[in-house]
């Protein structure tokens, strides 16, 4: 019950973040939009000057009021559409805004998680940071394929008190070096998911790369074989999801698939099973 309560407070809470991070990106691309024309009068002006007549005054020249479309939903945190980019048609995958419906599932599906992880971790204090990452999971999926965006401040808030959760399981069992583990998953899945949007940036949102550190960081403390099982679960699933994606839009290749929740649906996978599926695959204990 406290998992269903819990969704049903961060789906609401997920939209009007996401919305704010769109309304965020527009301002920040109307505003840099705004400084390239400036850029370009005060250049153009310039050059008038250095051909001018210099006995002759040279009349102000106007600058042109700049026409800036919002960026759509799709474009956000995304890689935004360049012009005359056609922007794919699975980009409202659920309702966003108010949606009973979808809050209902979020709230039902937060809460199965919640009841996963308490059966699988147990009393132990380690379930608190769990708890809080799967409730994170759901929130951002849901997000994705409502705005195709990941509010940066879902992931700053949960990471918030999935840190400190994670440094008192420390102290309290002794195993700092699960938290060592943790750091190095994190700035490891951070730093690769970085370096794939800075390369193509169109390809990945830097959303994505967020929350592949926040992934990173929280399967981490179990163990860094749980965080390769964690991204490679969820490549496979993105990339069905692509393919099927692909063959239901008409954009074909260009089609932008929210990628968050593969990546999410494969870090609770690694969570709750990765012990098994590694001593099946690798023959290790973990």
């Amino acid at each position: 019950m406290a998992g269903v309560f819990a969704g049903a407070v961060l789906d609401p809470l997920g939209q009007q973040l996401a919305d704010l991070s769109r309304a965020t990106e527009q301002r920040d691309r109307a505003e840099r939009e705004a400084r390239r024309a400036e850029q370009a009068a005060g250049a153009e002006t310039a050059d008038l000057s250095d051909h001018a007549d210099p006995g002759a005054r040279s009349a102000p020249l106007a600058v042109p009021e700049l026409d800036v479309d919002p960026v759509p939903a799709a474009a956000s945190l995304a890689g935004l559409a360049g012009p005359g980019e056609e922007v794919p048609p699975v980009r409202h995958l659920l309702p966003s805004g108010r949606s009973t419906g979808r809050t209902l599932g979020a709230a039902l599906v937060t809460g199965g998680l919640w009841a996963a992880a308490a059966a699988h971790f147990g009393s132990h204090l380690l379930l608190a940071p769990f708890l809080v990452f799967f409730g994170l999971a759901v929130a951002v999926s849901v997000t994705d394929l409502t705005h195709r965006l990941v509010p940066r401040y879902l992931v700053y808030g949960a990471l918030a008190l999935i840190v400190p959760l994670l440094v008192a399981v420390s102290a309290i069992d002794h195993t700092w070096h699960d938290l060592a583990g943790a750091a190095i998953g994190g700035a490891a899945a951070f730093g690769v998911f970085f370096l794939i949007w800075f390369f193509v940036p169109k390809g990945m949102g830097f959303g994505d790369v967020r929350l592949a550190g926040a992934i990173g960081l929280t399967v981490g403390y179990l163990s860094l074989l749980h965080v390769y099982l964690a991204f490679l679960t969820g490549f496979i699933l993105g990339l069905v999801l692509g393919l099927v994606f692909m063959v239901g839009a008409t954009t074909g290749r260009k089609t932008r698939i929210p990628f968050a929740p593969a990546l999410a649906a494969g870090a609770v996978i690694a969570t709750l099973w990765g012990g098994p599926v590694a001593q099946h695959l690798f023959h290790a204990g973990t």
